[in-house]
């Protein structure tokens, strides 16, 4: 998609004046456009904070009140070739790559507000959409967003910008004229 098309498909949802406003509202939350298609992914606002080390990641889950899902060795893992029903294989806690002692978080509740937090190599993205269509983003997904901002200024030198490299992330870099 190019031109005029990335430009309706970007502002389909969100004209620029509300994104304007958005952008001004958070400080550290970005938003970004789904890539659609067969992604299955949705709109989102989306924090990336930067992982070193193993005492980095505990140090921030704990900033946010995440609580650590400690895996043992012996963990039980979905077998390859196994078929597994929904249900058996949502029951395998999936590990961090980078960190396989410990359990990705998903699901969870900071500063009282839903997100999805899920660490990728080097970074832990947190995730924030409408809590009743979860493939979008409102204004109430916006104040969940700041008020999960509230526990970053300590942790804030960790913030990766942008959390989303690319022309589906609105921010500074790639939409300056919306800051």
């Amino acid at each position: 998609m190019n031109g005029k098309s990335w430009t309706d498909y970007l502002y389909e949802r969100h004209p620029p004046a509300r994104l304007r406003a958005w952008a001004r509202e958070l400080t550290y939350f970005r938003f970004c456009r789904a890539y659609g298609g067969h992604a299955n992914d949705g709109d989102h606002l989306l924090v990336s904070l930067h992982i070193e080390t193993q005492t980095d990641l505990l140090r921030t889950l704990s900033a946010l009140a995440v609580p650590v899902k400690r895996l043992p060795p012996d963990t039980p893992q979905p077998v390859p070739g196994v078929t597994y029903s929904a249900a058996e294989f949502s029951r395998f806690p999936v590990a961090m790559a980078r960190f396989p002692g410990i359990g990705q978080p998903g699901h969870v509740e900071i500063a009282g507000q839903r997100a999805h937090v899920w660490s990728h190599g080097d970074r832990l993205n947190i995730s924030v959409a409408d809590t009743v269509d979860h493939y979008s983003v409102t204004g109430a997904a916006v104040a969940s967003a700041k008020s999960i901002e509230a526990l970053l200024p300590p942790i804030a030198g960790q913030v990766v910008d942008p959390p989303q490299d690319d022309r589906n992330c609105v921010c500074p870099r790639y939409y300056p004229d919306l800051w």
